[in-house]
């Protein structure tokens, strides 16, 4: 429920862009991995086209996660040693 004091003088437009900005900097990692849900890619996607700042740091974090990806490779581990990691994982909890 809003206060009389917000009722009479709502957001400035600047107040409701960087709420909006703060929400599209949350869904980064989601939008770029791949989880997020359509309306939260829409919502995105909508910002993106009118927020050049936000275009940007979306642009950044794809070419970061790009970077790290390619330098990673996959390691094949014997099972027994993945099943130590979760069992000592379980005992931490």
């Amino acid at each position: 429920m809003e206060s009389k004091f917000t009722e009479a003088y709502p957001k400035a437009p600047d107040e409701v862009k960087q709420a909006d900005c703060e929400k599209v900097s949350g869904m980064l990692d989601l939008i770029i991995d791949g989880e997020a849900s359509s309306e939260e890619k829409l919502y995105f996607n909508h910002h993106i086209e009118e927020c050049v700042s936000c275009f940007e740091n979306h642009q950044k974090q794809k070419l970061l996660k790009g970077l790290v990806a390619g330098h990673l490779k996959r390691v094949i581990v014997p099972k027994s040693l993945v099943q130590s990691i979760k069992a000592k994982i379980q005992e931490t909890l």
